[in-house]
């Protein structure tokens, strides 16, 4: 009988052991599962702040060109050019927005935040959570120790506990600015294709030339920024493109004629003689740009397509002959209504050569002295040098040298 009783409490204590063990590895995988939970927060978190950054370094060029589309320029001939002329600055536009909302996130940007495709209308944000999962008593190593004697290489956990650093919520994300599809339209004139006085994108008449047109609250929603999966496969290259094989680079030093301007001539003639090294081109709906001449879109008010014509259309040549004499660093905008702003204005009187000249509103060329101007003219046509009299006048731009020029 005294064996028995022995023996029960044997199995008492068995059982009691069983169950510390038991519990024991309950609370060992509570704690697992509060870490996994808590890895999985941050990063959770991680992707929010990624979203945001990478929805809001597009948000500068759509701001653009919504801003151009209200002043009666084609959209889709903005670019990230127009709002950063120099994407290896330390601090860009887009950078900055995307840096500020990652951290009203509760994350950093991690590297450099990059564009991708012909125009910059995509961008990839990378981030870290500033909140943190530190290491366990357990887990510390005496490097780790010393660092938290020292206060090198801690955080402050979600519990308020500052240890050493074990991982942060890291995420990336990619957004993507989609623009509406906009077309001019003239309600009558002297020249359909040139003076066209109406631009509407998806339908929604968005400027008008003599003022009007939907607010701004409505035209932003044209403007679409949505998240995508990767980055667009064609390399943004910081250059205003052409149309030409997908877009982008420079043709300086390269001419129909195969002769370049001399660089010694000073500013305006340099421009004069870059738009005249493609005389006999063809005229291009939307054709062309800084980097030379390049197919176009559809249509013009007139309804002709540049979409199977290389070539340049007015402003095409204007932005080109301007970014080849500056050599690069002078990018007009792309339509007659952003570059007729784009420098001093000057009179009819006051024009010397390499001036821009605007014959009326819609039309714009390069004014090349005693009398003459360089321009691409219209469908069907060619680049040409042509008599100013008799054409109207409507502005004229002078263009600011760059520092150190003449």
């Amino acid at each position: 009988m005294f064996s028995r009783c022995r023996d029960s409490r044997r199995d008492a204590g068995s059982v009691q052991m069983i169950m510390l063990v038991a519990m024991l590895c309950a609370a060992g995988l509570a704690l697992t599962a509060l870490r996994v939970a808590r890895a999985n927060d941050l990063r959770s978190a991680a992707q929010t702040a990624a979203d945001a950054a990478a929805v809001a370094a597009v948000t500068p060029l759509r701001d653009a060109a919504l801003a151009a589309a209200r002043a009666g320029e084609p959209p889709d001939l903005v670019g990230l050019w127009s709002v950063a002329p120099d994407t290896g600055a330390a601090d860009t536009p887009y950078a900055r927005a995307a840096r500020r909302y990652a951290a009203a996130d509760g994350a950093v940007l991690t590297g450099k935040v990059t564009p991708s495709g012909a125009r910059g209308q995509t961008m990839k944000a990378s981030v870290r959570t500033r909140g943190c999962v530190i290491k366990e008593d357990g887990e510390l190593t005496d490097r780790d120790r010393d660092d938290l004697a020292h206060r090198r290489n801690v955080c402050t956990d979600a519990r308020g506990r500052t240890g050493i650093v074990k991982g942060h919520g890291t995420a990336t994300a990619v957004a993507e600015l989609r623009l509406p599809e906009c077309r001019h339209v003239n309600h009558g004139g002297t020249d359909a294709e040139a003076n066209y006085d109406e631009l509407r994108c998806d339908g929604v008449t968005v400027w008008r030339q003599n003022g009007g047109g939907a607010p701004r609250s409505r035209i932003i929603r044209l403007f679409k920024i949505r998240l995508v999966a990767k980055e667009d496969p064609t390399p943004y290259t910081g250059t205003p493109f052409s149309g030409i094989d997908g877009g982008g680079g420079t043709v300086q030093n390269h001419c129909k004629n195969g002769r370049t301007p001399d660089p010694g001539l000073p500013f305006g003639e340099r421009v004069v003689a870059w738009a005249q090294c493609w005389i006999g081109t063809p005229y291009s709906w939307g054709g062309g740009g800084a980097s030379g001449p390049g197919t176009g879109i559809c249509c013009s008010p007139g309804g002709y397509s540049g979409a199977n014509t290389v070539g340049f259309d007015c402003s095409g040549l204007t932005q080109y002959a301007v970014y080849q004499a500056s050599r690069g660093r002078i990018t007009l905008p792309r339509t007659t209504y952003g570059q007729v702003n784009a420098g001093l204005r000057v009179s009819a009187g006051e024009l010397r050569p390499g001036d821009l000249i605007l014959p009326n509103p819609g039309h714009v060329a390069v004014y090349a002295g005693n009398g003459q101007m360089v321009e691409a003219p219209r469908t069907g046509e060619t680049v040409r040098v042509a008599p100013i009299a008799g054409r109207g006048f409507y502005a004229g731009v002078r263009i600011t040298p760059p520092a150190g020029d003449r």
